[in-house]
């Protein structure tokens, strides 16, 4: 579970974000994050993606629909932390995050490099 209140902290301001999330949500996105919080925003997204590559490889059980959904999160997660004030984010900060995530950016390039190996095989 996350570190001790204190100092706000990426994985403290995450902690207070779970806590009206589903349970199981919850579950599902401590794992994900937990090596990447000291990586901050970027971190957030790199475990959005491998969750998101995670799901979109797995045989639609329902337990891929939660590491889906938990994908989704952490990825609005990481674009709130980049704008939130107390954080040292800003409304500039998450957009340039959006940008670099989005179609055109790392979103896009791993998921055009999945459809492409699959075109080809």
């Amino acid at each position: 579970m996350p570190a001790e209140r204190g100092a706000l902290t990426l994985e403290t301001w995450l902690a207070r974000r779970l806590e009206s999330a589903p349970p199981e949500l919850e579950e599902a996105v401590w794992p994900l994050v937990r090596g990447r919080l000291a990586e901050g925003e970027d971190g957030l997204v790199q475990a959005a993606l491998d969750a998101l590559t995670a799901a979109t490889e797995g045989d639609g059980t329902r337990a891929d629909a939660v590491t889906l959904l938990a994908a989704d999160a952490i990825l609005t997660y990481a674009l709130e932390a980049a704008a939130d004030s107390a954080l040292g984010g800003s409304a500039a900060r998450a957009s340039r995050l959006a940008a670099r995530i989005g179609p055109g950016g790392a979103i896009g390039e791993r998921f055009d490099e999945n459809n492409q190996e699959e075109m080809t095989e």
